[in-house]
């Protein structure tokens, strides 16, 4: 979120803590929240083909309990709720504009395939990530804007581990599931060379040396797939770049389960590294 702020508003911010999350990652930004407003103004009884300034009013005076209980259809793997590119809080005149004029200066695209002309819609169709991190001059600027704090970021050991069922994860999956899923991941996260993209998910996130597909292991892999494009990768060029301007940069995994989880219990002895871990001094 703070990468994506202008330059006036990052000024509040000296630290940051990220878990789970990065301002690279897919579901960094909402694509589309005029589509998502419309919907929910029309299950709250405001008409979308009113004035801008009518239907914001509708909204501010419907009640909060039915705001919430409006129930959109959002595909999966995507988010209806979260930052949007306004060009008001949330700027991307600089990095997507730096974007589209590299891609014209050395005749290369950015992202896959064949990007807009717009540097709205050219972060909007290849994500907030692709669109800075393939072009020097975006690149640039962004590590600018990062160099200004000190960051600490966080993953967990199984970050999409409630995209799949509880037969799922009891009894794992087959290979047709699997390909189902990432299907529709790779389907609604990028826009072109669908095909290439997905053959080569299941190609890299697929033990090859076993000589039979075990269900449970299919589940592991394509957990790891998932968990790997939505957060850790975007997490980890993050801390990449953030660590380039020689800044206070900190990544950690944090393994802890519950007593009842699906995985073994943090013990005894792991807890004071926890504490150590948590209570970190970014100025030292």
């Amino acid at each position: 979120m703070i990468l994506h702020l202008r330059n006036c508003l990052t000024m509040l911010f000296h630290r940051a803590i990220l878990l789970s999350g990065s301002p690279l990652s897919p579901l960094s930004l909402v694509r589309d929240p005029v589509y998502y407003g419309h919907q929910v103004a029309k299950l709250v009884n405001c008409s979308p083909d009113m004035q801008h300034m009518h239907l914001l009013n509708c909204l501010r005076d419907t009640p909060l309990d039915k705001l919430l209980n409006a129930q959109l259809r959002v595909p999966e793997f995507t988010t209806a709720f979260g930052p949007s590119v306004d060009g008001v809080i949330i700027d991307v005149g600089t990095a997507a504009e730096s974007s589209r004029l590299g891609s014209q200066s050395n005749g290369q695209d950015i992202g896959p395939g064949r990007p807009p002309e717009d540097p709205k819609e050219l972060v909007l169709a290849n994500g907030f990530g692709p669109a800075i991190l393939a072009n020097p001059s975006a690149r640039q600027r962004l590590l600018s804007r990062l160099s200004r704090f000190d960051l600490m970021l966080g993953v967990v050991r199984a970050e999409s581990f409630f995209a799949f069922t509880g037969d799922d994860v009891q009894y794992g999956i087959e290979a047709d599931r699997r390909t189902k899923i990432l299907k529709t991941y790779v389907k609604n996260t990028y826009k072109y060379h669908l095909t290439e993209i997905l053959a080569t998910i299941v190609n890299e996130y697929t033990d090859w040396d076993r000589p039979v597909q075990h269900p449970v292991n299919i589940r592991d892999e394509t957990l790891e797939a998932l968990s790997d494009a939505q957060v850790v990768a975007p997490v980890i060029n993050t801390a990449d770049l953030h660590s380039a301007n020689r800044r206070n940069s900190y990544l950690f995994v944090f393994d802890y389960q519950t007593k009842y989880g699906d995985y073994q219990q943090v013990s005894i002895d792991d807890r004071p590294q926890l504490n150590l871990l948590i209570s970190i001094n970014f100025d030292s």
